[in-house]
């Protein structure tokens, strides 16, 4: 059974005997009841209790199914995520393959070449640190000996926008919560984050890892802030091939750009030869939006930037000085 929208049932009333019972910590539109909702509240069909009856089933997006979602959501992804000791810190690990291959924080196994895996089923392996880029924060641990583990399921983070709901999952803890912001290439969720956490799953409510969390070299218990799962994916395959990932490399657009009236970013210059310029964009041009994710101001386009690599495409959406609207595929570059 696939999982249900999680998003819209956050903000669901469910009434009864005219109490209203809500998930307090979300602030998603509520749904008012419906006539038929409303009279089985105030009139609700007699149960007989211990004359072989039943109490009626649960209605149909109230709490139980919620808790059922999460719980199926929880289980999907639980076994890809690792659990790994450094003495007496700890944290978790996602599974890139099904022999052991696991990415984690940096700053999680900095300095150690040896670490502790224990997956979600009990078993324990030695891990080597194999690699580890300091500028993004993404190691690779790799054990011995493993076979038959879960990778985790990674989805596209470039998809991500304030306000999804996401769940955090790590070999430790669970937390719920919602995107709050993308600030300089991080995701940044409502979730609490333990000083446990660092490298849990950030996962969507499609089951799908967007990113793994990170708290850095400092270790403190902070909002969730998550390497994208593009990225991570990314150095990890770098590592995994024996390179050294360029973190310098950043994508480029080549356009300076200022804050446009009524929304978006204006093109002010761009950049002979450069990305924008070889696909067509102009001085003048709005742009509304990059890969699907919408461009309020000029200071959006770098954090949205950064979820990209060099050489990848992209549509980017423009409004011309004329009203009309084009999107066009943009070829990045390396900035």
């Amino acid at each position: 059974m696939e999982l249900r929208d999680i998003r819209n049932r956050l903000g669901t009333a469910v009434l009864a005997g005219g109490t209203a019972v809500v998930l307090a910590s979300c602030t998603l539109p509520v749904r008012f009841a419906t006539p038929e909702e409303v009279q089985q509240a105030t009139n609700p069909t007699p149960v007989t209790v211990g004359g072989g009856g039943s109490a009626p089933a649960p209605a149909p997006g109230g709490l139980d199914q919620i808790q059922a979602d999460l719980r199926r959501l929880i289980s999907q992804v639980g076994p890809s995520v690792v659990r790994i000791d450094i003495g007496t810190a700890s944290g978790s690990g996602l599974l890139l393959d099904s022999i052991g291959t696991v990415v984690t924080p940096a700053s999680l196994v900095a300095g150690s070449q040896q670490v502790s895996i224990t997956t979600s089923s009990g078993q324990k392996y030695t891990g080597f640190v194999a690699g580890a880029d300091t500028n993004s924060d993404v190691a690779l641990v790799r054990v011995s000996g493993a076979t038959g583990l879960i990778p985790a399921p990674f989805g596209d983070s470039t998809g991500v926008q304030i306000g999804d709901v996401v769940v955090l999952i790590g070999s430790h803890t669970v937390s719920q919560g919602i995107v709050s912001e993308i600030v300089s290439g991080r995701i940044v969720t409502a979730a609490p984050a333990g000083s446990d956490s660092s490298g849990s799953a950030l996962v969507n409510i499609a089951g799908e890892v967007i990113g793994m969390t990170t708290l850095g070299s400092a270790g403190a218990s902070v909002l969730g802030n998550a390497i994208p799962s593009n990225q991570v994916n990314t150095v990890a395959q770098q590592l995994l091939k024996g390179g050294s990932p360029t973190p310098s490399r950043k994508a480029f657009l080549g356009v300076s750009l200022t804050d446009a009236t009524g929304g978006g970013a204006q093109v002010q210059s761009v950049i002979a030869g450069g990305p924008a310029a070889t696909a067509g964009i102009q001085s003048g041009w709005t742009i509304l939006a990059i890969g699907g994710h919408s461009v309020s101001n000029a200071a959006a386009v770098a954090p949205i930037l950064a979820t990209y690599a060099p050489g990848q495409r992209v549509a980017v959406t423009v409004r011309l000085p004329n009203g009309s609207t084009r999107s066009i595929q943009v070829l990045l570059g390396s900035g």
